[in-house]
């Protein structure tokens, strides 16, 4: 089936501004993956200004767009009948004579189709400061089948969609999980109830190394960690990988299974991210990353799990150096954080716990990846007349 097509700019136009004034509406903060959603919800607080007087007026219906927009920051405003975003937004009236689906129009501009426009069609040389010119935004075509059908898409699309949010909320609540058996086997790192001896990090540890400085590409012999590989859940993420040569990665350069990577680099509520190497497959690693191995009586699992409690990230969050926007602990440093030690063999119980739930949660992240690719193929069959 051939779609009729409609250029953007005869779907929405821009709303008037309107401001918050004196008054009090609820304030919206804008996600990747869940569209808007309340401040409190992502933030667990309130993070506005004191001052919202300036923040914009969205009623419900109307298209909200963040920034960056190549990674679909935007959606449309179905929670309140009036609330307020912040005035970086840009806020759009769908048309009512467009005989577009609001939904079906907002599941568009956040499918690979237009993203992938948005991407070819930025302007700028910095990279997430780049910008797509408002003209060139509404020039985008979208595709334009009946009515019922843009019913029919939107409803088979939000139904794999809360799929894959169930499947989400389950990791989420695995991550939990971790957390939690931390603390019940260790106590509370802040207070160490069970009065273990307290040691610094370079006690615990056989060495700790910064990465290569060679800079790697597409093609390559040895596969590459960098720091948007280690997550802020802990994990060792193999998606997205450079490569470079063998001669740019000597052994020094490389992991081994049991190493902690450490990302000493980053804005500042990332730095310190750290994460356990669990694989086999030799893999060099890049220069904002630390390579902590541990000594023979002690387990990297303990170890790297300390590093990612909220406790030790107050305590990182407070070492850091600020440069620019940037924030970094280096080696020295690192070593000289101080650790409860308790037994190795309660290191070790804790370490053989926390592969079981590793174990399911691969199952889930598997899973995952299926209703994703699902996800995308029904994005493509839909947006094309083939679904």
């Amino acid at each position: 089936m051939t779609l009729d097509t409609k250029q953007l700019g005869e779907i929405i136009q821009p709303a008037a501004v309107a401001r918050a004034g004196d008054a009090q509406y609820p304030i919206l903060s804008m996600t990747m993956h869940h569209g808007l959603v309340e401040q409190s919800d992502k933030f667990k607080k309130r993070i506005a200004s004191v001052d919202t007087s300036p923040y914009r007026v969205v009623k419900r219906g109307q298209l909200v767009v963040g920034f960056p927009i190549d990674e679909a920051v935007l959606s449309i405003q179905n929670l309140h009948d009036l609330a307020i975003v912040s005035p970086a937004y840009e806020i759009w009236d769908v048309l009512d004579t467009s005989g577009v689906y609001e939904a079906y129009l907002e599941r568009y501009l956040r499918s690979p189709f237009a993203i992938s426009y948005y991407s070819a069609k930025l302007q700028g040389t910095t990279a997430r400061r780049r910008s797509l010119p408002k003209d060139v935004f509404l020039e985008m075509p979208v595709p334009v089948p009946s009515y019922s059908e843009q019913l029919r898409i939107t409803e088979v699309l939000q139904q794999a969609d809360a799929l894959r949010r169930k499947r989400r909320t389950a990791l989420a609540l695995l991550d939990e999980l971790s957390r939690s058996l931390f603390i019940d086997m260790f106590g509370d790192p802040g207070t160490n109830p069970s009065q273990w001896p307290i040691v610094t990090v370079e006690e615990l540890i056989e060495s700790a190394a910064y990465g290569t400085s060679s800079k790697a590409g597409e093609s390559g012999d040895i596969p590459v960690l960098r720091m948007n590989n280690i997550t802020p859940t802990g994990e060792v993420n193999l998606r997205d990988l450079k490569y470079m040569s063998q001669s740019d990665a000597p052994e020094k350069y490389r992991v081994r299974r049991g190493d902690i990577l450490f990302n000493r680099t980053n804005s500042p509520e990332l730095v310190g991210k750290t994460a356990v190497y669990r694989g086999d497959e030799p893999l060099a690693y890049a220069g904002y990353l630390i390579r902590v191995r541990v000594n023979g009586s002690n387990d990297s699992e303990y170890l790297a799990a300390y590093l990612n409690t909220r406790y030790a990230k107050a305590v990182l969050r407070g070492m850091c150096k600020q440069i620019i926007g940037m924030a970094n602990i280096n080696a020295r440093e690192l070593q000289q954080i101080k650790i409860p030690k308790p037994p190795l063999e309660l290191q070790r119980s804790f370490a053989r716990r926390l592969q079981s739930l590793q174990s399911v949660k691969a199952t889930h992240l598997l899973q995952m990846e299926s209703l994703d690719t699902l996800f995308l193929s029904l994005q493509h069959r839909g947006f094309r007349g083939k679904l």
